[in-house]
């Protein structure tokens, strides 16, 4: 794909966004070509270090599928059929469709959705809010959010390992640190720290390679991460291993929670988690015997129905150990003091009565309280009009059909929709649904603010492909059609030199320095308290009690039955591909070009399943194709499956259908605080293809 650089030929420092992590890039121009990307030694978030997706960032760039010139659909949804229309005619239909919907059925009839965050979340929330819509749906409910909610809820922030501090343990919940980055924070750090002596408690129901050098791996089983840390806390409470001081001076209802917990002492919940009682009370009181110690929760310990449950519990067992803002431990961030994450969404543009409606706000408050919709609430009101109808989406890096728990319905909600836009880089099935395409620039294509646990960096703009704009310009454009100019900057760019402003610095100045650390501060709460009511962490939480909900975490066991088949599926993320997204660049589809399913040599040889035959996984009547692979690395009953798998080289549709584990997967409304899908834990069946049927 032809590009042109808007830079003159020389080296710069930028952020890669090829995934979450944000590590710091240094990227070559030499006659008018970028040339090479590699890690940049210097940026203290990855100190060199680049993982293959960003190594693979040129190839994303000119990859021959991008998306270069708006398209208006001209056949069925779905087909792919399309005529490119220039940018003027694409805003205008758009920003009229949206006009229409707020007219006709009231602005909450629109929903803003976004999967990948480019570092343009923020935008949607204000573009979102200035039209009156409460309705921003994303993966929150699965990522991240039950840990930020959960953190607010119990102590008014959240919490970041702090591998400064160099921690004596780091316990990884759900987290295979060193083969996929979030948060800002990447596995090098947790590398380094390990290099430097740091040890490792690794819970997971894989044995990953952090497992294997970990000195206390529990191979919980998916789904009863919950009752696990409940025990883990029975364990340290009843040894008399906790912090005394902090706990009496700096948190409220101890008396409550150690009560509570003695109905999760490990004896009783093994058949639950999976994991001998005695492993678990050696670990516990390893993890409360470290000096100083930090817990990555990553996403696998968030996509449950106790997700929330799993969240406070860990934070729990921070605090009783005294890891909370303490060097090596948990550290509560505090922003840098840019117009970001918190005054950049503009909460404040959204009227109460609006704020009211949002979609899944009557059963999933705490979800709702951090303004996101609830997925099935979405699907439910674009299909049956409850409680009232979604008539449009405009959707921004997600392809919903299959990143999405029951992607059938997601497929009969996208039909159904009488207008929809997407913002992305390729066509992908779900942009293929859409009536308006429009196409963005991927990371190397635009200037941003980022921000990160420990610095604010600038992300610079080194080419142009195509006709490709920002989200930032499509977002600023569409306010200034609907009327909405005054909640918005003249353009995209105007509103870096501003957001900048609150700390005496301009887009310049930041570009040539390329981040500004955040002082870490440490024992915040000692001058300040904690930012809820009392002042004190809650280990019971009241405000939690006022919402409907148990003011102390528990394990809520699953609704299915083991007639619904002998095996318990989970997913994991390959370190080659980013959710959903890069299977269409052969270097990283060449080290895993199929769709992949782990289970037991015990499974397989009682299924009559081979190493690297195709095998079905079934569950809920619905079917899917992955190539097994046989390890002794998952327990015998457990088999994990390859996440959020489509085919790009199979035209508009994809094959989303045949490998995409979430068809197998439910919105079922079994989490209430935060309503996380539950992709972890799910009763399913697995056998030869050539054994029966699937679809």
């Amino acid at each position: 794909m032809p590009y042109a650089t808007t830079v003159e030929d020389g080296r710069y420092r930028t952020v890669c966004r090829m995934c979450h992590g944000g590590c710091g890039a240094l990227v070559d121009v030499a006659d008018g070509r970028l040339t090479a990307v590699q890690g940049d030694p210097d940026n203290p978030n990855n100190r060199g270090f680049l993982c293959a997706k960003g190594r693979a960032s040129l190839a994303q760039l000119d990859h021959p599928d991008r998306l270069t010139r708006p398209l208006l659909r001209t056949g069925a949804r779905g087909s792919g059929s399309y005529r490119p229309i220039g940018w003027e005619e694409a805003l205008d239909r758009v920003a009229e469709a949206l006009d229409t919907t707020r007219r006709e059925h009231g602005p909450q009839s629109l929903v803003v959705a976004q999967g990948t965050d480019r570092n343009y979340q923020e935008w949607l929330f204000r573009f979102a809010n200035s039209y009156g819509t409460p309705n921003v749906l994303g993966p929150a409910h699965v990522c991240f959010y039950p840990r930020v909610m959960a953190g607010i809820l119990t102590m008014g922030a959240f919490t970041f390992c702090d591998y400064e501090g160099s921690p004596d343990l780091v316990l990884l919940w759900g987290c295979n640190k060193s083969m996929t980055h979030g948060d800002g924070v990447i596995g090098t750090r947790l590398l380094d720290a390990v290099r430097s002596g740091t040890r490792m408690l690794v819970v997971d129901p894989r044995r990953t390679a952090l497992a294997s050098r970990a000195e206390h791996h529990l191979q919980v089983r998916p789904g009863g991460d919950a009752a696990l840390a409940l025990s883990m806390i029975h364990t340290i409470i009843e040894a008399n291993a906790h912090d005394h001081d902090f706990v009496a001076r700096h948190t409220e209802g101890f008396d409550d929670l150690a009560e509570h917990v003695t109905a999760y002492a490990p004896e009783a919940v093994e058949h639950i988690t999976g994991v001998p009682a005695g492993q678990v009370r050696e670990a516990a009181l390893a993890y409360a015997a470290a000096p100083a110690a930090a817990i990555e929760l990553g996403t696998g310990a968030q996509q449950n129905r106790n997700s929330f449950q799993l969240c406070r519990a860990a934070l729990i067992l921070s605090a009783l150990c005294g890891n909370i803002d303490r060097p090596g431990g948990d550290v509560i961030w505090e922003p840098p003091g840019i117009i970001g994450r918190r005054a950049l969404p503009l909460t404040e543009a959204l009227p109460e009565e609006q704020n009211r409606l949002r979609l899944g706000a009557d059963r999933h408050r705490i979800l709702s309280m951090a303004g996101w919709a609830h997925p099935r609430s979405v699907w439910d009101a674009v299909l049956d009009h409850r409680p009232y109808p979604v008539t449009s989406m405009l959707v921004h890096g997600s392809n919903l059909l299959v990143n999405y728990a029951d992607s059938d319905r997601v497929h009969a909600a996208l039909e159904r929709l009488g207008f929809l836009a997407v913002a992305d880089l390729h066509l992908t099935p779900t942009a293929a649904m859409a009536d308006i395409v429009l196409p963005v620039g991927g990371w190397l294509e635009r200037d941003q603010i980022v921000e990160h646990a420990h610095y604010v960096a600038a992300r610079r703009k080194l080419a142009q492909v195509g006709d490709c704009r920002s989200d930032e310009y499509i977002l600023t454009e569409l306010s200034r059609r609907l009327g909405l100019r005054h909640h918005f900057w003249p353009h995209a760019d105007a509103s870096l030199d501003a957001r900048l402003a609150p700390i005496g610095w301009d887009w310049k100045t930041l570009a040539d320095r390329s981040y500004r650390p955040t002082e870490l501060r440490y024992h915040k709460y000692r001058t300040d308290g904690f930012a809820t009511r009392s002042g004190r962490l809650a280990l019971r939480s009241d405000a939690l009690r006022a919402f409907g909900y148990d003011p102390l975490p528990a394990h809520k066991p699953p609704a299915d039955s083991p007639g619904d088949g002998p095996y318990l599926l989970t997913s994991a993320h390959s370190p080659f591909f980013f959710n959903s997204e890069f299977r269409n660049i052969p270097a990283l589809r060449g080290k895993e070009p199929d769709p992949v399913v782990e289970l037991h040599p015990q499974a397989a040889a009682r299924e009559g399943i081979a190493d690297g035959e195709w095998a079905l996984v079934s569950a809920r009547g619905r079917s899917i194709r992955l190539r097994a692979r046989v390890t002794d690395r998952v327990a015998p009953d457990v088999i994990v499956a390859a996440a959020c798998w489509w085919y790009p080289e199979r035209g508009p549709d994809g094959g989303w259908r045949e490998s995409n584990v979430n068809r197998l997967t439910v919105n079922d409304d079994e989490n209430e605080e935060m309503g996380s899908s539950n992709f972890r834990g799910i009763r399913c069946s697995i056998r030869p293809v050539g054994a029966g049927g699937g679809g």
